[in-house]
């Protein structure tokens, strides 16, 4: 990661857990000119193949890509094996 003010590298110095899906990561500049901390925040966003043992304690919207294959795949199960 780089400082957004002086774009030299920035290293990580903690990361806090704020919940199951959230994170605070500290960064600190290394030019020490700027001298810039900040925290860059990350989250889980969206489900692109679905867990096979899923906790129900976790909601985790599904992408459109990955809930559209879901259907065609249900779609093809429920008409059966197909013959080839």
């Amino acid at each position: 990661m780089n400082c957004p003010h002086c774009k030299c590298l920035a290293r990580l110095h903690s990361l806090h857990a704020a919940g199951l899906l959230f994170r605070e990561h500290v960064y600190c500049c290394s030019n020490p000119y700027c001298g810039h901390n900040f925290i860059l925040r990350s989250e889980v966003g969206r489900t692109l193949t679905p867990s096979k043992i899923p906790d129900p304690n976790v909601h985790i919207p599904i992408s459109l890509r990955a809930a559209r294959r879901r259907e065609n795949k249900e779609k093809r199960e429920a008409c059966g094996p197909s013959k080839v």
